[in-house]
């Protein structure tokens, strides 16, 4: 399942075992496993692919940080 979003806010995750990158803000698609959440964007002429927990995702949600477009939830 997919829809979009807009990060809003400070939205960060680990870069594999490395350090810890943010995602720009702006609009972002959302795609929802069983096991995470992805986030994709483009930021000028890169494109940007995150893969964060669930729970993780959700704090995002429940802080402000991302904004989900339309009257569509994801759920867990």
């Amino acid at each position: 399942m997919a829809q979009t979003a807009h990060i809003v806010g400070n939205v960060e995750y680990r870069v594999g075992d490395g350090p810890v990158a943010e995602i720009p803000e702006g609009p972002v698609e959302v795609t929802i496993t069983e096991a995470d959440v992805t986030l994709s964007w483009v930021d000028e002429d890169a494109h940007g692919l995150a893969a964060i927990p669930i729970d993780d995702f959700h704090r995002f949600v429940n802080e402000g940080k991302i904004k989900l477009d339309g009257p569509e939830k994801i759920e867990s």
